[in-house]
């Protein structure tokens, strides 16, 4: 990913069907439990601000260690780690953006002992046709969906991820615990997991499946699961694929290419200050506020990454 073009702004918004400082797998790690906790906290008092692969490379260099553009800019860390494990299904020691997985790792590790907060989308490659994500011929959800000709073989590309997920310790041997975006951007079009790729009932139970299948068969208990939309119209459209408040943690939807000069309406969720809202469950319980950066801009981009009270400490 070109640095000069992608500085991922991550806003998050918390939300849970039971109880609003419960996270969906109620037999999390204590650090998961807390990270979902102070996310909850902050949420419409800060913004924690973001960058994709952001210890791996930059603006001219690559694996330095300690560098980070934002420290460049900023002097500090970013508040949120973005990495990607799109590859790991084949069994790749590198990502899709060229970056080992090993090194992934101690990004992870030295990331989170400064008190970042960690995210890790999944571009995988379509298990029917055996391109990449953006082969997006229509099938392959259905194909991996239990009973489907492909489900044993996304069964075992899971098991790889799992087996790195359970990798993720911290120094005293903790899971460091990872906000989990699967199927990011699945509104729209681009990936095979996308709207005019799979019908909103197919893409629901596969979101059910993966986490069923990570959670209660690998036991992995140190992930929140984000729900990541792309751009949307409507309550009714952002509703369409939603699997349910029992299987999502955190609500999420991203922008990128995000640049200090903006054409046009850029929407992100913001709990802030707002030029609109829209109700985001029929139950009324919640309420996802879509602000544009054009207003209050400044507000927006914060980097929260000091040290003390870390998000995914108990308090």
């Amino acid at each position: 990913m070109n640095c000069k073009l992608l500085l991922s702004l991550i806003c998050l918004f918390v939300v849970s069907g039971l109880n609003a400082q419960e996270c969906i797998d109620r037999l999390a790690t204590p650090e998961t439990k807390a990270l979902f906790k102070n996310l909850y906290r902050l949420s419409g008092k800060k913004i924690l601000f973001g960058h994709q692969d952001d210890p791996a490379y930059g603006v001219g260099w690559k694996y330095e260690t300690g560098r980070s553009d934002i420290r460049d800019l900023t002097g500090e860390f970013p508040a949120v780690y973005g990495f990607d494990l799109g590859g790991i299904e084949r069994g790749q020691d590198h990502n899709l953006d060229g970056v080992p997985f090993a090194k992934t790792r101690q990004f992870i590790r030295e990331a989170y002992s400064r008190g970042g907060v960690i995210t890790l989308s999944w571009h995988l490659n379509n298990p029917l046709s055996g391109g990449t994500a953006w082969d997006n011929k229509p099938g392959a959800v259905a194909s991996i969906l239990p009973g489907g000709e492909k489900n044993m073989l996304y069964t075992q590309w899971l098991d790889r991820v799992a087996d790195f997920l359970g990798e993720l310790k911290g120094s005293k041997g903790e899971s460091i615990p990872v906000v989990l975006r699967l199927f990011h951007e699945l509104n729209g079009g681009w990936f095979w997991w996308g709207k005019n790729q799979c019908s909103p009932e197919e893409i629901r139970r596969l979101w059910q499946f993966t986490i069923h299948y990570l959670k209660d068969q690998k036991k992995i208990h140190h992930l929140l699961f984000a729900f990541n939309t792309d751009r949307f119209s409507s309550a009714a459209e952002w509703m369409e694929r939603y699997p349910g408040d029992e299987w999502i943690d955190i609500a999420w939807q991203r922008r990128r290419n995000i640049s200090a000069r903006i054409s046009g309406p850029e929407w992100f969720f913001y709990s802030g200050r707002c030029q609109s809202a829209v109700q985001i469950t029929d139950r009324s319980k919640y309420v996802c506020r879509c602000c544009h950066p054009k207003q209050g801009f400044s507000s927006i981009i914060q980097a929260e990454s000091k040290k003390q009270n870390l998000p995914f400490q108990s308090r």
